[in-house]
């Protein structure tokens, strides 16, 4: 039966029988019945203005609370350090296709892994963002503020399928995107590692994508993650943006992140075709152990700037 004609009573329906199914090694997150995870949003209206276009300065701010919020520290520096370590290979992902980000998240996103001083950064930016000339263009203005070298985008890794494995990566920074999906309802952390993976991400559409957290099950269950989910704006499917959001979401564990996200995301925007987005999300917990689900067991701290 196509994805589009499951109702959504079908598809929790499924997700009961799934819930048995072989379990894949967790991510290196706590994996004890008793372990919680952390998320925390910033909100600030005033980060995009009416066109769209973000204050950097806020931004900044934006980044910096978040991220020292989300390590317990006071000192922004020591609060990446927290994350990123000097030994680390770190690979920094965008958003990828379709909904691109806002260039001040992922620049400022660059800035603090730079604070952090790992032993080496590559931006990973996707093979479809490079035809984005006027994208690209204000992305290279960023990292020249920020004196981080052009040398560091890579667009051959973040192809598909992805060459993420072949350099060596320890730890996992992203900046992904939300926005309603006609194939997993809504996209967002979960639906963006499965895009990263060695396989063609094809492989992972079926059935709402309730594959997807495979990936992060087992091609990513060794890596490092810090998730800061760009929601400055959410999209609809291909059209771009449809509501302002003004949120930053910050956590480290991928499925717990997205789990809060979707949750903004619903609050003010729709599903595509029926498809219940909690489905893949929760089989990254409940099949591939590969983050925390359960809303009970995840703490938000939700701030406003």
């Amino acid at each position: 039966m196509p994805v589009t004609d499951l109702t959504r009573r079908d598809f929790l329906a499924r997700s009961a029988v799934l819930a048995g199914a072989a379990a894949f090694p967790r991510l290196v997150l706590g994996d004890e019945p008793t372990a919680r995870s952390k998320v925390v949003i910033v909100t600030c209206p005033a980060s995009l203005d009416g066109a769209g276009k973000a204050d950097g300065g806020v931004v900044r701010r934006m980044m910096d609370k978040g991220i020292t919020a989300l390590a317990g520290r006071h000192d922004v520096a020591e609060a990446w350090k927290t994350f990123v370590r000097a030994g680390d290979k770190v690979a920094f992902v965008d958003s990828g296709t379709w909904l691109l980000n806002v260039p001040e998240v992922p620049i400022e996103a660059m800035r603090g892994i730079k604070l952090a001083g790992p032993a080496e950064m590559t931006f990973a930016i996707c093979g479809h963002s490079v035809a984005k000339a006027d994208w690209v263009a204000q992305m290279q203005a960023g990292m020249k503020a920020i004196d981080v070298p052009d040398s560091i985008v890579k667009p051959d890794i973040y192809t598909i399928p992805c060459h993420f494995h072949e350099r060596g990566f320890t730890t996992i920074v992203m900046t992904p995107t939300l926005k309603s999906h006609t194939i997993a309802g809504v996209s967002g952390v979960v639906k963006h590692y499965a895009t990263l993976s060695k396989r063609p991400v094809r492989e992972f559409h079926a059935n709402g994508m309730e594959t997807a957290g495979e990936v992060l099950g087992t091609e990513y269950n060794q890596h490092r993650h810090l998730v800061i989910v760009d929601a400055l704006r959410f999209g609809k499917t291909t059209q771009g943006p449809q509501y302002t959001q003004g949120s930053l979401l910050f956590g480290t564990d991928p499925v717990a992140t997205d789990v809060v996200a979707l949750e903004v995301f619903l609050r003010h925007c729709t599903t595509e075709n029926d498809i219940p987005p909690e489905r893949h999300r929760n089989l990254a917990d409940t099949r591939y152990k590969a983050g925390i689900a359960d809303r009970g067991r995840i703490d938000v701290v939700d701030l406003t700037l």
